[in-house]
Order: structure tokens, then C-alpha cells, then sequence
């Protein structure tokens, strides 16, 4: 069995519903996964809905876990604490040589058994390029998918040293990803961006930002085009605070959607904004926060964007 584990706090039980669900029907007929969902503060009811995502070749296991240790640390960005448990997962779940992490803001478009046996050699994990290598010459992934060489970060007690690193690093909008690339720096295999694919950026508002061929030099790849390069990939990763069950216009939305509604969620209804309202929403929200003179600072920034001139990206 491949095992895959997900962490999840009270208010992310559907988004990891549907990560699941996408899992579920992406894979191949041989292929059969052990399904951990570590929980932290979540209602029986809520855990609940994972028991009926059980199948034969889908086992599932939910563990609880305390987030006590890391109540001093307050939530920034859109990124709940409930992630630092991700430094906990190899010794929470210690039957296996390794193991799959994957953010529950996914969705799984085929089968992960290439990913689970990529060799790791005598790194502690695996981890697709940070698209901020780009502008840095630091050697970073993106914590959102990884692999772990789950004996090895075991033996070397690296939860320990990852706790202890980030309770060091204090309050900031970086969870968990920080901390990794700090405390096993070279250690960290870069793995195909098809695990790891952020689609907003290469197709939505940013794609002015990057260029393909810095893109396929920092990944060792050949893509004719950003199209490509998200039509050939495994995992699609909703990184951003751009996320398909707010929004329905971002790139890879509808793909996402069609598996809520093959979901248990399936009969409840969403309340996505469209392109229109979330440019009105955010300029009412701009309006609010800065006045009538940051608003129309505000305007004139994303006049020169669309005009190819600037980097401002939305309204939020």
C-alpha cells in the first residue's frame, strides 16, 4: 500500500474531503493507499466524514494530534497552525519506510505511485522547486507535496530540530516551509514540478511574471509552454489565497469543482465569485482599508499592470 497523509483542522474538513476524493478517483485499479488524516481540533462529527471515504483499496486512518506545543505561535496569511504538524508526521506514523504529504488545497489528477517510488537516496524528503528560487539564489521547495524518508528523519530525532527551529523563527506568514528549507537545506531532493503544480501562477494573473524558459531552467525542463506545463501535471496545488471554492474563474477551478460535487459535499451549494465580483470586492475592500487617495493609488497600479507595466497581482 502507498501511504498518503493530509492534516486538517476544523475548518478545512471539506477542502481535505475533496483532496481525498480527487485521490480516490485518479488512481490506477492496482493501486491501493493508506490514507492518514492527522486532525487537530476537529469534532467527532467532522471526522466522521472521513470514515465513508473507506474502500478496499482505500484504507482510512485518522489520528489525533495536539497542537498544545505550538499554541504560542499565532496564525498569519491564510495558513493554519494546524500545518506544523507536518514536523510531526514520520513519528505519528511510524510503520512505514516513507511517506506521501499533501496539502488538502489539491487536486490529484492521476495515480502517485511514481511519486512514491522516486528515490531519495540519503535525503530527508522530496519537494518540488520554490518558484521564489526564481529571484533567489537560495535552494528552496514548496512544502505543500512532499516525500519523506520517513526512517531517516526518524533516526536523526528531525522533529525535534524542526520544532525547535521554528518556535526560534517566531510569528510569520511561512508555517512550515521555511523551516524545512532551513533545517534540511541541501537534504531535500527537487522533484518534477508535475507533483507540485501551482496553476494560478503559470495561467492565471501572474503569468505575466514569469518566463518560460527561466521556469523549465530552475525545473531541468522542456515544456513549449505554461499550457503544457499544467496539462502534464499530477498534483494540481492551489498555493495562493486564490482557491477554488471562493472563487470559480482561476485556472483549474472547474476541474476542482466537478470533485466537490463528486464529494460528499456534492449537494451543497457554493458561493463562488465570478471575475467581476471579485474585482468589485476587492475594490470595495481597497476603498475601506485605504481610503478614498490609497484607492485611487490603488487604481492607478493596476492600470499600469494591465497595461504590462507592474507586478500587482489583485485587489486583496
Amino acid at each position: 500500500m502507498i501511504p498518503v497523509v493530509f492534516i486538517t483542522d476544523e475548518n478545512f474538513i471539506m477542502q481535505t474531503i475533496v483532496a481525498m476524493t480527487s485521490l480516490y478517483y485518479s488512481k490506477k485499479k492496482e493501486t491501493e493507499y493508506d490514507v492518514y488524516v492527522v486532525t487537530a481540533d476537529c469534532t467527532e462529527m467532522a471526522k466522521s466524514k472521513f470514515r465513508i471515504l473507506e474502500k478496499k483499496d482505500m484504507r482510512m486512518n485518522i489520528i489525533e494530534a495536539s497542537l498544545e506545543e505550538y499554541r504560542d505561535i499565532r496564525q498569519l496569511a491564510h495558513i493554519p497552525i494546524a500545518c506544523l504538524l507536518k514536523f510531526n508526521i514520520c513519528d505519528l506514523i511510524p510503520s512505514y519506510e516513507k511517506l506521501i504529504y499533501l496539502d488538502g488545497d489539491i487536486c490529484v489528477r492521476n495515480d502517485l505511485s511514481d511519486l512514491y517510488n522516486m528515490n531519495l537516496g540519503e535525503c530527508y524528503a522530496g519537494g518540488a522547486p520554490s518558484l521564489e528560487m526564481l529571484s533567489s539564489n537560495k535552494r528552496m521547495i514548496n512544502a505543500g507535496i512532499m516525500l519523506f524518508n520517513a526512517d531517516k528523519m526518524r533516526t536523526e530525532h528531525m522533529a525535534e530540530r524542526l520544532v525547535a527551529e521554528r518556535k526560534k523563527l517566531g510569528d510569520r506568514g511561512s508555517m512550515d516551509q521555511q523551516t524545512f528549507n532551513m533545517v534540511l537545506g541541501d537534504q531535500i531532493l527537487f522533484l518534477p514540478p508535475k507533483f507540485n503544480c501551482i496553476a494560478d501562477k503559470f495561467l492565471g494573473d501572474e503569468r505575466r511574471v514569469y518566463k518560460l524558459d527561466k521556469v523549465n531552467k530552475l525545473y531541468g525542463t522542456e515544456y513549449a509552454s505554461f499550457k503544457e506545463l499544467v496539462d502534464d501535471a499530477v498534483i494540481i496545488h492551489f498555493a495562493s489565497g486564490m482557491k477554488p471554492w471562493k472563487f470559480s474563474f482561476i485556472p483549474c477551478a472547474d476541474e476542482w469543482y466537478c470533485t466537490y460535487k463528486a464529494s460528499v459535499y456534492g449537494d451543497v451549494e457554493l458561493k463562488r465569485q465570478n471575475l467581476l465580483q471579485a474585482r468589485v470586492t476587492g475594490m470595495l475592500n481597497q476603498l475601506k482599508k485605504n481610503g478614498v487617495k490609497g484607492f485611487i493609488k490603488r487604481l492607478g497600479e493596476h492600470i499600469g499592470y494591465w497595461a504590462g507595466k507592474g507586478k500587482v497581482k489583485n485587489w486583496g
